[in-house]
């Protein structure tokens, strides 16, 4: 039943997609810190000498297989790529980071060899569910096309011909109910899919691909977080108040504190900036 609920609300709640004549996003693959990452890591050799899909698959697999998602994780390293891999490469579940920072550190490895990538947060409908996701978006042109990668499953998402899709296009398939597929390698942590668990979490994506929000700028850690976050929801649809609520809700939940009330007071005076569907996924 949940499927339909939320399959049935990505239907009658479409994103609206009128163009905007200007870039909403950016890009930035020059920062000398991308070099350093470079440095650091084997980045390139991990991509490999392939096509920009198979380069951005081998980036996927790597982040995807040396580092575990923990969900309570509690952000208290430096949000970007080489202060997370150094924490977090290759030391088991104990250091395990959460879906946002899986999703930075692979769209920073993929600007670092200059493809257009930007991490990007699924927000549910509901204000009282306390989950959401987060994702890698990357622009691969050999396929003109953006697609999804999610690291904290290994995941890609294809249609019933083979096609890689991006968000929208989950989106667009899992509203009309069209069958949609995860790669063979997808799964959580060391814990291989089940027909159930793929299931399950087919519907998880449908729950969550109700609105989107991205920073406009994508580059290596500060630089991005200090731009401006962009929104793309349905007509109607109002996250800010969403999101004062969903914060109400958890404070009922798990209790008051500081924290939470600076969160709910920056909410209040959050300013919401907007896009349209093609605007989103303009290449």
């Amino acid at each position: 039943m949940s499927y339909n609920v939320y399959t049935g609300l990505l239907k009658m709640f479409p994103l609206p997609e009128e163009k905007n004549e200007n870039d909403v996003f950016s890009y930035q693959s020059s920062s000398p810190m991308f070099a350093e990452l470079k440095k650091q890591y084997p980045i390139e050799s991990v991509a490999g000498s392939g096509g920009d899909m198979t380069k951005a698959l081998n980036l996927l697999g790597w982040v995807s297989g040396n580092i575990y998602h923990k969900g309570d994780f509690n952000n208290a390293i430096e949000r970007n790529s080489i202060a997370l891999l150094d924490y977090a490469f290759g030391k088991g579940s104990e250091y395990g980071i959460n879906c946002v920072c899986l999703s930075v550190v692979l769209t920073e490895c993929l600007l670092s060899i200059g493809l257009k990538a930007r991490t990007v947060f699924i927000m549910p409908c509901s204000p009282y569910d306390g989950d959401n996701h987060c994702v890698a978006q990357v622009y691969i042109p050999e396929l003109s096309k953006w697609v999804m990668l999610d690291p904290t499953y290994n995941a890609v998402i294809k249609n019933s011909t083979g096609q890689y899709l991006s968000l929208l296009e989950l989106r667009w398939h899992l509203a009309n109910q069209e069958p949609v597929f995860f790669n063979d390698g997808a799964k959580y942590n060391d814990e291989n899919w089940t027909e159930e668990s793929t299931k399950s979490n087919i519907e998880y994506f449908a729950k969550n691909l109700f609105y989107f929000q991205s920073n406009k700028v994508s580059s290596f850690g500060e630089e991005t977080y200090k731009s401006a976050a962009i929104t793309l929801a349905p007509k109607g649809y109002d996250p800010k108040e969403a999101q004062i609520a969903n914060i109400g809700y958890r404070i009922r939940l798990y209790g008051d504190n500081q924290w939470m009330q600076e969160w709910l007071e920056s909410e209040k005076n959050n300013q919401l900036t907007y896009c349209s569907a093609l605007d989103f996924e303009k290449n």
